[in-house]
């Protein structure tokens, strides 16, 4: 039985580079009621996740980059790199390029069951400590395609 593939996605953002454990990927087109395409009503968005208790996936000076991207003060663009491989980055599958930025940067650790004061259940593993999920950490970020006339033509998907 194969194992689930190691480097699926790989996400650049101007130098920082990471694989991420999914990287979904949203274009959208608002219609009006007749059911035509609304002008410059096109959105496009980046939703990330990402284990960094795998800093081979992501390593922490890139953790603490991509953090400082999600903090800026100023208003600058980042060039945005999403790769799907067939195969272990073996085979590109697809390809998404544009210019944007970090709009939700969200680290947490998953819930734990088996707390203390939760109670237990028939089989006395009440008292055991796990994680509901496989991850010890979690990192999710949310990317905002710029779609503006100067950025529009650097918005693209390729295989």
């Amino acid at each position: 039985m194969a194992g689930s593939t190691y480097k699926r996605v790989k996400l650049k953002i101007d130098g920082v580079e990471c694989f991420p454990l999914e990287v979904k990927y949203a274009l959208s087109r608002s219609a009006n009621q007749v059911g035509r395409r609304i002008g410059e009503s096109m959105q496009a968005r980046a939703y990330v996740w990402v284990d960094p208790h795998d800093i081979s996936r992501l390593s922490q000076q890139a953790l603490v980059d991509l953090w400082k991207m999600a903090t800026e003060t100023k208003d600058p663009l980042h060039k945005v790199e999403i790769t799907w491989y067939l195969e272990d980055g073996d085979k590109v599958l697809s390809a998404s390029e544009f210019q944007g930025w970090i709009s939700i940067f969200q680290f947490t650790n998953p819930s734990l069951a088996g707390l203390p004061g939760t109670g237990g259940d028939l089989a006395g593993k009440g008292g055991v400590m796990q994680s509901q999920t496989s991850y010890n950490n979690m990192l999710y970020m949310e990317l905002v395609v710029t779609l503006d006339e100067a950025n529009v033509a650097k918005h693209k998907f390729t295989k």
